[in-house]
């Protein structure tokens, strides 16, 4: 797994009424926008919801990206 201090790549999406900031490194990045299958570990992840308007800090997050976008599936 990269070290923390490697994930300098901002990544920001919206789901709903929530919008998730993270970081994950060069390689993962180059990854997801590839459209292949893969795991990442977002980190220093935020997430606010649209309606609270209030920063949720939710540290690492294990996710996965299928053609670029995030899916349902649990991460191995």
């Amino acid at each position: 797994m990269p070290d923390a201090a490697e994930a300098s790549e901002v990544l920001h999406l919206t789901l709903g009424g929530v919008s998730v900031t993270g970081f994950v490194t060069p390689a993962e990045l180059t990854a997801i926008d590839s459209g292949a299958a893969v795991d990442v570990v977002m980190r220093r992840v935020v997430a606010v919801h649209q309606d609270v308007g209030e920063d949720v800090p939710l540290g690492d997050v294990a996710c996965t990206f299928i053609g670029g976008e995030p899916s349902p599936f649990v991460p191995e």
